[in-house]
C-alpha cells in the first residue's frame, strides 16, 4: 500500500501543479500527506493530501509566486555565470560559489512549503521564519537543497521519475525538516 500511495501521492502532487500557481499548496499538501501517512503511520493519506491542499491553496498562492521568480531569476543567474565560466570570464571558483549560494537558496526554499504546511503564518512571517531557520540550520538545508535539486533533476531529465519521486523526496525530506522543526511543536505532536 505504500507503494500505491507513493505513486498516488505523486500524481496528484503533478496534477496540483499543472496551474502552476498552486504549485505551494500542492507541495506543502504532499508533505503533510507523506508525513502524516508514511512516518505517522495515518491512513487515507489522499484524503489527506485533498484536506491539506484545499487548506494551503489560499494561503499558498503568495509564497508560490515569489517562489518561481525566485527561482527563476536563480536559474538564469546560474546559467549566466556558467556560460561566463565556460568562455573564460569568470573563474570557475566564482561558478562554485554561486553554486553554493544556489544549493542555500533552494534549501531554504525546501522548508518553506513544509513550513506552510505545518504552522498558521502570515506571508511575511512564513518567509522570515523560512530564512531564519533554514539559516540556523545550515547543514541540514544543504541537504535538503540537494535532495531537492537531484530530484528536480531527474525528474525533468527523465519521465518516469515522475511517478513516485516527488512523494519518495517529500519522505526523505521530512529527515532533514523534522529535526528542524520539532523545538516548535507542541509536545503531543513532537512526542
Amino acid at each position: 500500500t505504500q507503494i500505491t500511495d507513493c505513486i498516488f501521492l505523486s500524481l496528484f502532487w503533478l496534477l496540483g501543479c499543472f496551474p502552476v500557481v498552486t504549485a505551494g499548496a500542492a507541495t506543502a499538501a504532499l508533505y503533510d500527506a507523506v508525513w502524516r501517512g508514511f512516518r505517522k503511520g495515518d491512513k487515507h493519506s489522499w484524503q489527506r493530501f485533498l484536506q491539506s491542499f484545499r487548506r494551503n491553496l489560499k494561503p499558498g498562492l503568495v509564497p508560490t509566486v515569489v517562489f518561481l521568480a525566485a527561482g527563476f531569476l536563480l536559474l538564469r543567474g546560474m546559467v549566466l555565470v556558467w556560460n561566463n565560466a565556460v568562455y573564460g570570464n569568470v573563474s570557475w571558483g566564482i561558478f562554485a560559489a554561486a553554486a553554493f549560494f544556489a544549493l542555500v537558496v533552494v534549501g531554504i526554499g525546501s522548508i518553506l512549503f513544509p513550513m506552510l504546511s505545518r504552522f498558521e503564518n502570515a506571508t511575511g512571517t512564513l518567509f522570515a521564519n523560512t530564512l531564519r531557520l533554514g539559516l540556523a540550520r545550515l547543514p541540514l538545508t544543504l541537504g535538503l537543497g540537494l535532495v531537492n535539486m537531484v530530484t528536480v533533476f531527474l525528474c525533468v531529465r527523465y519521465v518516469v521519475p515522475l511517478f513516485f519521486l516527488p512523494a519518495l523526496c517529500a519522505l526523505i525530506s521530512t529527515l532533514f525538516i523534522e529535526p528542524m522543526f520539532r523545538p516548535y511543536m507542541p509536545e503531543e505532536d513532537a512526542a
